[in-house]
């Protein structure tokens, strides 16, 4: 017997907002004589598409949890495994954040006065920590109604 709710739906929320972290905008730093664009993908020069910096490994892992919430929702007949792979995945997406804070503060852009302006989508890994932990709580919910079935049976 399996049981198989909400961890779908927030793991499937997980997977939505790490695809968006990858694929979309998530700032940009004004310089003096240029404006940089950071995505996962890296930092391109606004106007001629220059790659200002590469920023493969934050495109590699934040792809990686995207995956990996897609991989758990295929595997509701073996709970346990579930909830190793989101708790994995839980690391990916820390690792994510921690990536993506790390690259901006390394980043040099010449004449920059401030930080980057971070858009809207930045906020997408956090949604993605806490989807996580409420499905890990909602299989480990699941596991113990299905162990206390067992026993009964």
């Amino acid at each position: 017997m399996v049981i198989q709710r909400w961890q779908t739906l927030l793991l499937l929320v997980a997977a939505v907002m790490m695809g968006l972290f990858s694929f979309c905008s998530l700032g940009q730093i004004q310089g003096a004589e240029l404006t940089v664009n950071y995505t996962a993908l890296g930092m391109t020069v606004v106007g001629d598409g220059a790659t200002y910096m590469s920023t493969y490994y934050l495109f590699v892992i934040s792809i990686l949890s995207m995956l990996l919430a897609l991989i758990a929702i295929f595997r509701f007949k073996a709970p346990k495994v579930q909830r190793k792979i989101c708790r994995i995945n839980l690391l990916l997406v820390a690792a994510t954040i921690v990536t993506a804070w790390l690259t901006e503060r390394y980043a040099e852009v010449p004449g920059a006065t401030e930080g980057i302006g971070w858009s809207s989508i930045v906020i997408a890994p956090f949604v993605a920590l806490v989807a996580l932990i409420c499905a890990i709580r909602c299989i480990s919910s699941d596991i113990r109604k299905l162990s206390g079935y067992e026993r009964l049976r």
